[in-house]
Formats: C-alpha cells, structure tokens, sequence
C-alpha cells in the first residue's frame, strides 16, 4: 500500500525508491526532493530520544527537514500507524493553521509534535509527508512511510484491550 500510495503522487520528476531496513521492513521513499527529512524523534518529557513509551505518557514526535530548493509553501504531514498500517491519527500543518511560507535553500525546520501516546501496547511506526499543499498530491517534496518505528508497553495502567486508551 506504501508504494501504490507513492505512485498516486508520482508526477515527472518525483522519485520513488523502496529500501530494506534493518528488521526487514521496506520503507517507501518518493518525492520531487525540494524538502526532505533529514531526523526523526520521540522524546520523552525530559527531551531525551527513546524508542519505547509507556502508555498515556506526554512525548513529542520531532521532525527536522532541510530545504534544497526554495519554496512558496511547506506543510508537514504526519500519522501514527499501528503493526498492520492501519492509521491510529493523522494530520498535518495545513489544518493546525502551522504552514511555513516563502522559505529559502538551506533553511532548516524543526517541528516538535507534542501528543499524549494514548495508545494500546504495541508496536507503532510514522508516516511523513512534505507537501506545499493540503495533502500529498499536491507538490509531494518528500513522502516517507517508516520514517520511526517505537513501541508502546503496559506498566502502570489496568489491563486493556485494543489500540486506544481512553
């Protein structure tokens, strides 16, 4: 589906490449390359990296892009997928009211995501999506599934089931 979604933004001069990563999975890369993501994090609230949360707890998704090419307009896209890529949340900067304008080659972005991980225990993986529109079909600078994989556990909550806690 990671593919099939790339090609529906394939326009001429956007690429699309799939790579294995480490534990197998194949990350899917495309876009015209203008903007393109250069880190991605989950920090805890003391602003450290962890690749583990526990359930409910307060952590921000960072995401730094770099520009290459000037651009007019950038949105940041992004969603939280659960191990069979069905999407937990998904939003981006074009409905926050958070776009960036009129930005120059060179100029770094970071954006700090900050969320309640009010998900069930899991394995979870990031979408991205840099667009100068209000989705990926539009101007598609860079779209990058698996862009962070992180797990959630279990320690101090009651028992549940499912994908949310609520």
């Amino acid at each position: 589906m990671d593919y099939y979604n790339a090609l529906l933004a394939d326009k001429e001069g956007t690429k699309v490449e799939q790579k294995i990563q480490k534990n197998g999975k194949i990350q899917t890369v495309s876009g015209t390359g203008e903007v393109t993501v250069t880190e991605v994090l989950l920090l805890n609230e003391a602003g450290q990296a962890v690749e583990a949360i526990e359930v409910g707890q307060n952590v921000v998704l960072q995401v730094t892009t770099t520009v290459h090419k000037p651009v007019s307009r950038l949105v940041l896209g992004y969603g939280i997928k659960d191990r069979l890529g069905q999407v937990m949340y998904g939003t981006n900067t074009h409905h926050t009211q958070q776009i960036l304008e009129n930005l120059e080659a060179g100029k770094q972005c970071v954006f700090n995501i900050k969320f309640p991980a009010n998900l069930g225990p899991g394995t979870y993986s990031v979408q991205l999506a840099l667009t100068g529109g209000v989705t990926h079909l539009e101007q598609n600078y860079e779209w990058r599934d698996l862009a962070l994989i992180f797990d959630v556990v279990n320690t101090s909550r009651i028992l549940f089931a499912g994908s949310a806690w609520i």
